[in-house]
């Protein structure tokens, strides 16, 4: 086994700043009272306001959240433009931005106050283990396009970054519970308590429970994984300042979650334990303001039942330290240097032969930012990622690799360039070009799995020999600001190739699986983004977007244009002494899907390419402040049936929830 330089490279970071210290922190509030929008520090590390940032963003505020009558993120996230998603079961979704929806291999960053959730071994985003519920969140942040020099190495379609309120200036103190049909039953809790002027803590604990339903394939054993989603979280955040300033943050949390989920078409019965700590600080220093961040994040399936491999059990440890440094030199130049390490380890028993997967991660990156003038600025950023992999225990004999073979290191270069021209006081121009780099997962590289009689009884395997791969992207952006409705109108044009895909062995091309991890022919994805917006202004708000977004492989392998062409978002919301109203329409034109049945002994799985008729869905909204404390609101979270994946349908969904607030 090679030496791994994990530790001596986090021994490295932790002495390389003055002190340990954490992701950046702001006065959120302060400045958006300030500047009289939403305020950010995702794109270049420092405050800015959302219609200064160069990087092409959305933002979802607090009160965009209230008049929601969202449940969850993904719910959120898809009534904006450029979002895809796609479920699995009543409690599983995948969520995509601009295209690439897929099981097991996530193209977007999603971000938890500056904790990475994703699941290295399979690569993976699994939002129902996140632990955080709605009313504690003070924004989502959504931005889009190839942000891998920026973030890292698998944000290549885009970043969604998750801020909280802060428990020492910002305090939640919530009780929620929430009934509906399908037996939903949710609650969850908030206490912050202040600890002097300069500290802070807050406290959330939430249940969730809702049977599950759907499953459009109810012959052989697939009613036989119809698992009940359901949920249990618990979450400590803190802050800290100190007399100079500097600032400490941490979290403690823990979720453990149980589900049916679905890779293609085989269904899945899951149970998910994570377990996360993080500390980081920030301090105005000689040389900057630096800030680090260190967090360790331990994904537990304790058991997994699956119908086309049997029962397996796995476990994915991450271990990460961030360092960084901005700092300015002259009046127009700013400049962000930073490191990240990162170990991830799987071991899943009969996953991985029944041995374990390492990827130790090194990265290196710089950032600058340059004002030309007052009305034109850039932002050029850089990073390599060079990961070494590694394999131990023993091997089994359908595996065609021994560990030796995994004794070996890939690499890839991102960059990120974008200019911002603030051409008159009401409009804004942004250009950018990116190189995005995708890594492969634990789980692409030694995955050995047996399928069961029905499915074939074959293996498949992962493959140490992959490489990454590249996403170049190009985008144009124009926002002008309606002054007289208060509203605000962006038109994006994107441009994106990715020269290969890394096929996992689901992978179906030309009537066939891929029974072996490799990597497959390439894509474009040519589309445009409308939107206009009007926020809360004499009671009302509204909005309208519309996406196009077209997908080219450079082969036709049967799945061309396998992503909804057309999307329309449409919400109107008002509010009336102690009431409020709020609707929401969405329409989503038909696509493809993947599936994947069981057949005989002798002839295998059935699998093709099968189609998803348009859908719709309609959200109102209806709620009554009671008391000043206390809220109780009536949703419809979709009106009638829908369809947006192969093997599910989502049926209607009401509830009353009250919300009482202390």
């Amino acid at each position: 086994m090679k030496p791994c330089w994990f530790h001596l490279l986090c021994a490295g970071c932790l002495m390389a700043g003055a002190a340990p210290v954490s992701a950046q922190q702001l006065d959120y509030g302060r400045y958006e009272s300030l500047f009289g929008e939403p305020v950010t520090v995702s794109g270049t590390g420092k405050p800015e306001r959302l219609s200064d940032t160069p990087v092409v963003m959305e933002v979802i505020t607090a009160e965009d959240i209230h008049h929601s009558g969202a449940r969850d993120l993904p719910t959120l996230l898809s009534r904006l433009a450029g979002i895809d998603l796609g479920h699995s079961s009543p409690g599983t979704t995948e969520v995509a931005v601009r295209g690439y929806r897929q099981p097991l291999g996530s193209r977007v960053m999603v971000l938890l106050n500056g904790r990475q959730v994703y699941l290295d071994g399979f690569g993976e985003d699994f939002w129902s283990t996140l632990p955080v519920e709605l009313s504690e969140i003070r924004q989502v942040e959504i931005i889009k396009g190839p942000q891998s020099a920026l973030y890292g190495f698998n944000a290549v379609s885009g970043v969604i970054n998750i801020v909280t309120f802060d428990p020492l200036d910002d305090p939640v103190n919530v009780v929620e519970t929430r009934i509906g049909n399908h037996a939903r039953r949710d609650a969850n809790a908030s206490l912050t308590a202040k600890l002097g002027d300069m500290a802070g803590v807050r406290m959330t604990v939430a249940a969730d429970h809702v049977h599950d339903y759907g499953i459009l394939d109810k012959s052989g054993d697939n009613p036989d994984y119809a698992k009940d989603p359901s949920r249990r979280s618990f979450s400590l955040n803190g802050s800290l300042v100190l007399d100079d300033g500097s600032r400490f943050d941490t979290e403690l949390s823990h979720t453990d979650v149980s589900m049916r989920w679905i890779a293609l078409y085989p269904f899945f019965d899951t149970r998910i334990k994570t377990d996360a700590v993080k500390l980081g600080m920030t301090s105005d220093t000689m040389v900057g303001r630096v800030n680090a961040t260190g967090y360790y994040t331990s994904i537990a399936m304790p058991w997994v039942q699956s119908q086309a491999f049997g029962p397996f059990s796995m476990n994915d440890r991450i271990a990460v330290v961030q360092l960084s440094d901005l700092f300015k030199i002259g009046a127009t130049d700013s400049f962000r240097v930073g490191t990240e390490v990162r170990h991830a380890e799987m071991g899943a028993g009969p996953i991985s032969g029944g041995g374990v997967l390492k990827g130790d991660l090194g990265a290196v990156s710089l950032m600058w930012e340059h004002d030309f003038s007052p009305s034109v600025s850039m932002v050029n950023a850089v990073r390599y990622d060079h990961v070494l992999i590694d394999r131990s225990g023993p091997v089994t004999d359908a595996d065609p690799f021994d560990n030796s073979d995994y004794d070996r290191s890939i690499g890839g270069l991102s960059v990120n360039s974008a200019l911002i021209a603030r051409i008159t006081d009401i409009d804004r121009l942004r250009f950018s070009f990116a190189k995005g780099v995708s890594l492969p997962s634990l789980d692409n590289f030694g995955q050995v799995e047996q399928f069961v009689p029905a499915y074939g009884g074959f293996a498949y395997y992962g493959n140490p020999d992959l490489t990454s791969t590249s996403i170049y992207d190009y985008q144009l952006g124009w926002e002008r600001s309606l002054l007289s409705l208060g509203a605000t109108l962006s038109v994006n044009l994107f441009h994106q190739q990715t020269m290969k895909h890394i096929t996992n062995p689901y992978a179906y091309i030309s009537g066939d699986f891929y029974s072996q991890a490799d990597m497959g022919a390439g894509s474009v994805s040519n589309g445009l983004e409308l939107s206009i917006s009007r926020r809360f202004r004499d009671g009302w708000s509204w909005s309208a977007n519309y996406t196009l977004d077209r997908l080219h492989e450079h082969f036709d392998l049967g799945y061309r244009n396998a992503q909804p062409t057309h999307k329309v978002n449409l919400g109107l919301g008002h509010s009336f002494g102690d009431w409020e109203a709020d609707l929401y329409a969405r329409y989503v034109s038909g696509t493809k899907g993947l599936y994947v049945k069981p057949g005989g002994p002798d002839d295998g799985p059935a699998a093709g390419i099968g189609k998803i008729g348009p859908y719709a869905i309609l959200s109102p909204r209806l709620a009554w402040k009671a008391r000043e404390d206390l809220l109780i609101e009536a949703v419809a979270e979709n009106m009638w049936p829908y369809r947006d994946s192969s093997p599910q349908r989502m049926d209607s969904s009401y509830y009353l929830s009250v919300k009482f607030t202390y």
